[in-house]
Parts: C-alpha cells; structure tokens; sequence
C-alpha cells in the first residue's frame, strides 16, 4: 500500500522500477561512447540522452551528482516533440560531472 494524494493504494512493486536510466560523464578527452561528453559543456548547448534516449515531457528526471535538477531553473527540453533526445542546462556541466536520466514507469 501506498498514499496516493491521501487515498490509501496498493501497486505493483515492479511499477516503480525504471524504465529508462542511463548516466552520462563529462571527460576531458575524446568521449569512449554515448555515456561519455567531452567538457565542460557551456550553459545552453544541447546535451543529448545517452544510448538512445527519448522523452516526451515531464517524466524525465535529470540528476547532477545524484542531486535531482528542476526544470526551468536547472534545464530546458529542447524541441517540440512528440518525442525529444536533448535538454540544455542553465549552467556549465565541468569535467567530472555525471547526469542521470531516468524515466519511472507510470504508477
């Protein structure tokens, strides 16, 4: 069971496993794959969804060093969809940085 806006629900434990999460390292040499992004990245550049991605909208969560980011003030989706493969960030990504993407299943 869980509270779901104050209603007691059960779900499924599988439900809240993630169906899309995949990191990305900033390096300061040649990237090894599409895990990897050669930095520092400059505020407003596009930074594309390592092995793949795509989202659509508000189910993508964007970690820094583990601490998750807001959109609008910490990044922006760039395109107009229906799906997208790149955001931008507000500030500059520097070498050693990791971004998590992830996407849960729906509940």
């Amino acid at each position: 069971m869980r509270l779901t806006n104050g209603v007691p629900r059960s779900f499924d434990e599988a439900s809240s496993v993630a169906i899309y999460d995949e990191r990305l390292t900033i390096v300061s040499g040649a990237p090894a794959d599409s895990n990897e992004m050669t930095g520092p990245v400059t505020a407003g550049n596009n930074v594309t969804l390592p092995d793949s991605g795509t989202y659509t909208g508000l189910e993508l969560q964007i970690y820094l060093n583990g601490d998750r980011l807001e959109t609008i003030a910490d990044y922006a989706y760039v395109g107009a969809g229906p799906t997208r493969t790149q955001v931008q960030f507000t500030f500059e990504l520097v070498v050693g940085d990791t971004i998590d993407f992830v996407i849960q299943r729906a509940p």
